[in-house]
């Protein structure tokens, strides 16, 4: 029987200072796993370790450049020689920007790619690579329903999260055999820091005409979905995409107000 527990599982979550990464890191904690939080902001991230530690959690902050491969290794070694293991990764450290595809320009392209798609690459090896070699692991990424769907203003965050998708296939295709499994998260409108600075008010009215539970959603929300990915019992879940999006990705037409679910034909 599932018990959505971790003790004695020592858990990295990039991003994890703020939004989706701080929420599930006290999900992790409450479900008894050590917690190491990587993040760039220095300030949060040392606050968020010493806010779970005064929960009784272990808790550390390593300062995290996902796109910077020394400070990926030297992270994966942190986090290695404080806990002999490395058994979950919740690589959820990101950029976004809405942008027009013609008005992207090259550097604004490289970075979002650096960091959402080369930054998950790095993180999910690193630590694959003490996984691999323990015989279990869970690690799960982070795409977005826009990696998923065509929207405007999403090339590069776009085509950077749709990547992280296929490389969550791959990773998880050849790790299965060592007891490792690979998934990714595809929030759909979750609200964050990034998005309150993503988002205009055009956005959200767009979001919200095509979202099903007619919100957004809430990082908790994420974090829960993510905890299920990270337990022993999830081993038989492996390579996959999964949405948490109030139904954004399966819905068509929606109908709100009187009458909306009467009966209607395609």
């Amino acid at each position: 029987m599932c018990a959505f527990k971790l003790e004695g599982h020592a858990a990295v979550v990039t991003g994890g200072a703020s939004g989706i990464g701080l929420a599930t890191a006290h999900t992790l904690a409450d479900a008894g796993a050590a917690v190491v939080i990587a993040d760039l902001n220095e300030e949060a991230g040392a606050g968020a370790a010493e806010a779970l530690k005064d929960r009784g959690a272990q808790a550390q902050f390593v300062r995290t450049d996902v796109a910077e491969a020394g400070d990926v290794e030297a992270l994966i070694a942190a986090v290695t020689e404080r806990f002999g293991s490395l058994e979950i990764l919740m690589h959820f450290a990101g950029v976004g920007k809405e942008i027009l595809a013609l008005e992207t320009t090259l550097a604004e392209w490289n970075h979002i790619i650096a960091v959402n798609l080369t930054g998950s690459f790095l993180m999910m090896q690193a630590a694959g690579a003490v996984m691999v070699e323990a015989g279990y692991g869970r690690i799960i990424s982070m795409s977005s329903v826009a990696g998923l769907r065509g929207g405007t203003g999403r090339a590069a965050y776009g085509a950077s999260k749709g990547g992280v998708a296929a490389l969550t296939r791959v990773m998880a295709a050849e790790w299965a055999p060592f007891g490792v499994t690979v998934n990714t998260l595809a929030p759909g409108p979750v609200e964050t820091a990034l998005v309150k600075r993503m988002h205009d008010e055009e956005t959200r009215r767009s979001y919200l005409d095509r979202v099903p539970v007619n919100r957004y959603g809430a990082p908790e929300e994420v974090a829960a979905a993510a905890l299920y990915l990270a337990l022993p019992e999830s081993g038989y879940i492996n390579g996959v995409t999964l949405p948490v999006d109030g139904g954004f990705d399966a819905a068509g037409v929606l109908k709100r107000g009187p009458g909306g679910s009467g009966t209607s034909a395609s």
